[in-house]
């Protein structure tokens, strides 16, 4: 059984490790540095963001890089940065390499492990660092938002 986080973890390192494909959005909802954001899909708003959970029409197109309030302006590293992100799981490890993908954690904007079988999964990215179960930390990933895997069972 997994355990979601109760809250978004903090850092005092820069979100944005690395890359300058940044662009900034609108935002939808308050935002905290280090959330993966999606665009609001199905109410057409536009480049308006808002913190990415695994649901129908959920689009992950990034991770935020500055905490923002609803109503304002974020910049968001965008495919091919290294940003840091956060596990959804408190009791679950994610080896470095690893691709992962959003989760429904209620506190919005974390990463799970891409599932294996048959399975559609829209791509957040691959963790270049372990993502250790006991860390309240975040760790680093390769964003490729935008990429959809499809992985076919044995």
């Amino acid at each position: 059984m997994v355990t979601d986080r109760t809250a978004f973890p903090t850092t005092q390192y820069p979100i944005l490790i690395s890359g300058n494909n940044v662009q900034s959005f609108k935002t939808g909802a308050a935002i905290t540095a280090g959330q993966v954001v999606s665009i609001v899909g199905a109410d057409g708003v536009t480049m308006t963001v808002i913190p990415c959970v695994a649901e129908a029409g959920c689009c992950p197109v990034g991770v935020a890089i500055e905490n923002a309030a609803t109503s304002s302006v974020v910049p968001v590293a965008m495919i091919g940065c290294i940003a840091r992100v956060s596990n959804a799981y408190s009791d679950t490890d994610i080896d470095c390499g690893h691709l992962v993908t959003m989760d429904d954690c209620a506190i919005g904007g974390t990463v799970v492990e891409v599932a294996g079988g048959t399975t559609t999964e829209e791509v957040v990215g691959v963790l270049v660092e372990d993502s250790t179960a006991a860390s309240l930390g975040l760790e680093a990933i390769l964003v490729l938002c935008g990429t959809t895997l499809e992985t076919h069972g044995a």
